[in-house]
């Protein structure tokens, strides 16, 4: 099994987003996380069942601070979340930042791979929770 340290959560997997509020079986042993942020670009991505956000890392003029939060992924099965993550998605590295006043930190984050689907609306403010709130959409 794979152990990784920290990982980024800016969607789905939120603490109070999905079902149950985020109770995600997958995540046993999850540590508590803290809020954070990486630059890039946020997507919202439309399914059938619902929206879920896509990140895409980009330090160009189009990047915005995307908020999320770390949290202590040591004791995580990681292939269950890549499995739920899907194969439009790609664990990779990522410079996270605000979580505890020391800087950046190196997390993984579940990266968009895909092309972007006719309808992916651009989040603006970089909150996919926020954006949830605010449009009134379902959570895919």
């Amino acid at each position: 099994m794979i152990r990784l340290r920290y990982l980024f959560f800016y969607g789905v997997l939120q603490d109070g987003l999905g079902p149950d509020g985020g109770d995600w079986p997958f995540l046993a042993g999850l540590g508590m996380g803290a809020p954070a942020t990486v630059q890039g670009a946020l997507y919202a991505i439309p399914t059938p069942r619902g929206w879920h956000p896509a990140l895409i890392p980009t330090q160009a003029r189009f990047a915005t601070i995307v908020h999320g939060a770390i949290h202590d992924a040591s004791a995580v099965d990681i292939a269950a979340v890549d499995a739920f993550e899907g194969a439009d998605y790609a664990r990779q590295p990522v410079q996270v930042d605000g979580w505890d006043g020391f800087g950046d930190t190196e997390a993984e984050a579940y990266i968009w791979i895909a092309d972007l689907p006719d309808g992916a609306e651009p989040i603006q403010h970089g909150n996919f929770a926020l954006w949830i709130e605010e449009t009134g959409r379902p959570i895919y």
